[in-house]
């Protein structure tokens, strides 16, 4: 699997990069791990690629969806996860993710950074705005699932090979600070502009900066049980200047048919079929007469079957229960990171906490709208659906459950981790497996132990993260 990822971002990043002009042809077969014959040209688009295959569509992303009930596994290693086997989420299962955001993303991006702030293309701001963008988005998937992580003394090879677990509160601070510098870097004049060598927005600063604006709310919002005033009011504060509609988000659309750079869940659908659609996510969607239960949800035999959470019978098959739809999930399927539709929902939550509640309401009906046309629903079922009292219930009504339930289902199927977080942090909505709750946290590696088990925090799978349980390990 490991072989499978590098070679799918290397294949996409030159593929579109080799594009870009004859002089970037001659640099094909440099090593884009090496600092000395890197260019941030080519490293950017492999850190991109990294973003939304390893980061947001492999094992990450896999074991959030079922801890948050969004799939249920039905085979392997992630059968075991939904029916707590011993040991069934232990440090070795978390190797390979820990040296995804270490070894491979933080460890490129460090490299993009200081070539093109300090080093032989000083001056590439766009680069190193770009790069300041990601680095947070990652540093924040890494401690939102694991809690403490290596940040300030990470990344320095034999100069410090015992690295300390920094606080979560101070790594928050962190991203907000790389978000914050982010911002400046890309108004300043730039001897380069990555143009299609960056894939998501092609070089485009504002819309760089909204995505900016966008995930400092989103960071913010993440507090709330720490802060939860403070909270509302910076994450409504960022949202001011945050992406602007859907043509705004931050979404990976350079996937392709090429066996190397197919969809990552479209992969895994086609060569392992781990997972089936959850119970609990399908059980909602019936609840509420949700039109995405056709749109989103395939077909076995006819019927739409989810599968229970945790007592599910084995499907590798894919012979019993239903898994996502072709629609959702196919070879070129867009891979979204930060979008409108989630900006508003949080723009709801934070109005809601203030006590505004027809702001908080509005914010909802078009979170819920925008979603609904981004999961293949047509205008008149949209116009169905919310006439319902259940869905579009005045302001007066709202509640907190309403507005997450919803952007919940707005996740299913590519931002579990978002709806992992949101369930820690709101508890909702209602899980239904009977083996017992989902881990509030991921496991350190073994690598870490190994290598550095004086620094490792000592905690437990129930043991929430800062901003979930207040402490810090």
């Amino acid at each position: 699997m490991k072989a499978s990822l590098f070679s799918a971002a290397l294949a996409a990043a030159l593929l579109v990069v080799a594009g870009c002009s004859d002089d970037v042809l001659d640099r094909i077969g440099t090593n884009p791990d090496n600092p000395e014959t890197a260019t941030a040209r080519l490293l950017l688009p492999q850190v991109e690629v990294n973003d939304a295959f390893a980061i947001s569509g492999t094992d990450l992303a896999w074991y959030a969806s079922i801890f948050v009930e969004h799939s249920t596994g039905v085979h392997a290693q992630f059968e075991q996860s939904d029916k707590r086997a011993p040991g069934y989420f232990n440090p070795n299962i978390t190797a390979n993710l820990w040296g995804n955001l270490y070894n491979a993303q933080l460890k490129d991006l460090q490299v993009l950074l200081e070539q093109a702030s300090t080093g032989r293309e000083a001056g590439a701001w766009r680069y190193v705005g770009i790069g300041k963008i990601l680095r947070a988005r990652t540093l924040g998937v890494a401690t939102d699932l694991f809690g403490r992580i290596p940040n300030s003394e990470a990344l320095q090879g034999a100069a410090n090979l015992k690295p300390r677990f920094d606080t979560q509160e101070s790594v928050y601070q962190d991203m907000q600070r790389l978000l914050d510098e982010a911002l400046l870097d890309l108004d300043k004049p730039s001897n380069q502009n990555p143009g299609p060598a960056d894939l998501f927005y092609g070089g485009d600063a504002t819309k760089w900066k909204r995505a900016a604006y966008a995930l400092k709310a989103r960071y913010a919002n993440r507090l709330s049980k720490r802060d939860p005033q403070g909270s509302a009011t910076r994450a409504l504060a960022a949202l001011a200047q945050g992406l602007q509609g859907p043509q705004d988000d931050l979404t990976f659309r350079s996937f392709s048919a090429s066996a190397t750079a197919e969809n990552p869940w479209y992969q895994e659908l086609n060569d392992r079929r781990h997972f089936a659609v959850s119970s609990t996510l399908y059980g909602l969607l019936s609840s509420l007469n949700d039109p995405r239960r056709f749109s989103l949800v395939g077909t076995v035999g006819g019927q739409r079957v989810p599968a229970p959470n945790g007592t599910a019978q084995n499907d590798q098959a894919g012979t019993r229960y239903s898994k996502a739809s072709a629609q959702l999930i196919n070879a070129t399927a867009p891979m979204p990171l930060m979008t409108f539709a989630e900006q508003k929902f949080i723009e709801a939550e934070a109005h809601l906490r203030l006590g505004n509640r027809p702001a908080a309401y509005a914010a909802y009906q078009t979170a819920v709208q925008t979603a609904l046309s981004q999961q293949f629903v047509s205008a008149a079922d949209a116009a169905t659906y919310t006439a319902q009292p259940a869905v579009f219930m005045g302001a007066a009504n709202l509640t907190l459950r309403d507005i997450i339930v919803q952007k919940y289902l707005s996740f299913y199927v590519y931002q579990p981790i978002e709806a992992y977080n949101d369930y820690r942090r709101t508890g909702f909505p209602a899980l239904n497996n009977p083996a017992g709750p989902a881990p509030r946290r991921f496991p350190y590696a073994q690598p870490s132990f190994d290598s550095n088990r004086e620094n490792v925090p000592t905690v437990g799978p129930q043991d929430g993260v800062w901003w979930d349980d207040g402490t810090e390990d």
